[in-house]
C-alpha cells in the first residue's frame, strides 16, 4: 500500500527563530494541506509553539525530497535553512510518532494537557478540506484515542500541565509569590485561558486579559476572575504590570521593541518579566536589550520543565506501553490493507465469470420463466460467495501473522489477477 510520510521540526531538533518561520497558522493551514495533497493521496499537517509535522500518503519513492521542498516553497525558507534540523519517518515509525506527540510523551512538558486538542483540532481542518482517505482516516482517530487512554489509565497527565502552567511556574521561580503582582495575558485562545486558570491556581489577584477579538476576552473572563481590556490599551496595561505572558496565534510581533521601549520609559524603576510561549514569538526578540526587561521565550521554560519531567518519568512507562499496542494494532491494520486491492479483484473476477457463465446459460434456456433467471443468478451468485468465502478469510487472518505484501503477491500469481488492481475490498 502508499507509504505514510512524515518530516518535522520540534522543540529538540529546531530553535524557536527557526521553527517560527517555519510554523503554519490556523489562517493558512487549510490552503497548506490542499497543496500538499497534491504530492500524493492523503495530506495531514501538525503545526504548534514546539513542532511543525507534515504528514503524506503516497507512492513517491522519494517522499523527503518532496516534503522538504513543499515546506521550503510554502513558508519561503531556503531548505538548506533547515534541513539539518528536521527529522524524517515513514509507516510504522512515522505512526509511532504521532501517538506518542497526541499523548504528550514528545512535549517539552511531558504529559502536557494542550497538545491533544491541536492533534485533533488539525484532523478537523484536514476532514473539512477533503485531504484524508483510509491511511489517515485510520490513523487521526487511533491517535486522539491513545492520547485520551494515556490520559485516563495513566497518571503523567495529572493535574493540569501545559507551557500555560510552566510559564507560571517560571514567574514563580523569578519573582516568587504572585499574589500580589499585577499580570497581563495577552491572547484569549486555549493557550490563554489555560494561563489564566494557572494564574488563578497561584493565587494571582489581579489578571488582565487581551485580545484582538473581545469576544474571545470574554470567554475567559466569564471562566476565570480576570478584568478585560481592549487590545487598543495594550500599551498601557504593559504599563501597569509586573508580568507579561503572550500567547497569541498572531503571525506577527504583537509587541514592537519601540512600543515597549516607551512603556519602560515611563517606569524606569519597576522591572518588567515578560514570557512569550508563542510561536511565531510575540514579543519582538529585541525587547530583550530594553533595561529592566526580562523576556523569555518557549525554550526558555527547558529548565523549568525538568522537575516535570522527574515527576512524571514513573508514568511515561506505562504511556509509552499504550503507544506499543497503538503501533502494533497500526501494523496489522496495514498488513490486511495490502490484501484489500487483490481480495477485490479476486471477488470482481469471479463475478465476471460468473456473469458470463449464466447469461451463456439462460440463452440455451430460452423458455425460462424471469423468475426461476432471478433464482438462477441468485443460486450462483451464492455459490461464488461461498467458495471464495474461505480462502479470504484465511488470507485476511494470516496477514496478521505474515507479510500482507507477500500474501497479496502470491494471492495474484494464484488466481492469475493483475499487478495494477485497486479495486475496493469484496463482500
Amino acid at each position: 500500500m502508499p507509504t505514510l510520510a512524515m518530516l518535522g521540526v520540534n522543540h529538540r531538533s529546531a530553535p524557536v527563530d527557526l521553527r517560527e518561520r517555519l510554523a503554519i497558522g490556523d489562517d493558512r493551514l487549510a490552503g497548506a494541506l490542499a497543496q500538499l495533497r497534491e504530492l500524493g493521496d492523503e495530506a495531514y499537517i501538525l503545526s504548534t509553539c514546539n513542532r511543525t509535522e507534515l504528514y503524506l500518503v503516497g507512492e513517491d519513492p522519494e517522499p523527503w525530497v518532496a516534503l522538504i521542498d513543499f515546506l521550503a516553497r510554502a513558508q519561503q525558507v531556503p531548505a538548506d535553512e533547515f534541513d539539518a534540523h528536521c527529522y524524517f519517518m515513514t509507516d510504522d515509525a512515522a505512526g509511532r510518532n504521532l501517538f506518542r506527540v497526541a499523548s504528550g510523551l514528545d512535549s517539552m512538558v511531558l504529559g502536557e494537557d494542550q497538545v491533544l486538542g491541536q492533534v485533533r483540532s488539525a484532523f478537523q481542518v484536514a476532514q473539512a478540506t477533503g485531504v484524508v482517505q483510509r491511511t489517515i482516516g485510520w490513523l487521526l482517530p487511533m491517535a486522539i484515542e491513545v492520547g485520551r487512554r494515556v490520559r485516563t489509565e495513566t497518571g503523567i497527565g495529572r493535574g493540569s500541565v501545559s507551557p500555560s502552567s510552566v510559564a507560571v511556574s517560571l514567574a514563580q521561580r523569578t519573582l516568587g509569590d504572585l499574589r500580589s503582582r499585577s499580570v497581563l495575558v495577552i491572547g484569549a485562545g486555549e493557550a490563554g485561558k489555560a494561563t489564566a486558570r494557572s494564574l488563578v491556581q497561584a493565587g494571582v489577584e489581579r489578571i488582565l486579559v487581551t485580545n484582538r477579538s473581545s469576544q474571545r476576552v470574554e470567554h475567559v473572563t466569564a471562566a476565570v476572575p480576570a478584568v478585560a481590556v481592549p487590545f487598543a490599551g495594550l500599551t498601557e496595561a504593559l504599563h501597569t504590570a509586573d508580568i507579561a505572558i503572550s500567547c497569541t496565534s498572531a503571525t506577527e510581533h504583537v509587541v514592537s521593541t519601540e512600543e515597549l521601549r516607551s512603556v519602560m520609559a515611563r517606569r524606569p524603576d519597576r522591572p518588567l518579566l515578560c514570557i512569550d510561549i508563542a510561536v511565531p514569538r510575540d514579543f519582538d526578540p529585541a525587547i530583550a536589550e530594553i533595561p529592566a526587561v526580562h523576556l523569555y521565550n518557549i525554550d526558555d521554560l527547558e529548565e523549568a520543565c525538568a522537575e516535570n519531567r522527574d515527576e512524571r518519568g514513573r508514568e511515561a512507562a506505562a504511556a509509552e506501553v499504550i503507544v506499543d499496542e497503538a503501533v502494533e494494532e497500526y501494523r496489522a491494520w496495514r498488513r490486511t490493507q495490502d490484501l484489500a486491492p487483490v481480495v477485490g479483484a479476486l471477488y470482481q473476477r469471479a463475478e465476471a465469470i460468473r456473469r458470463a457463465e449464466v447469461e451463456r446459460t439462460l440463452r440455451r434456456l430460452g423458455s425460462l420463466s424471469a423468475e426461476d433467471r432471478v433464482l438462477i443468478d441468485l443460486m450462483t451468485s451464492s455459490i461464488v460467495r461461498r467458495l471464495l468465502h474461505g480462502p479470504v478469510s484465511v488470507l485476511k487472518a494470516d496477514a496478521d501473522d505474515a507479510n500482507g505484501s507477500e500474501l497479496a503477491r502470491l494471492a495474484r500469481e494464484l488466481f492469475a489477477l493483475p499487478d495494477e488492481s485497486r479495486s475496493p475490498d469484496g463482500p
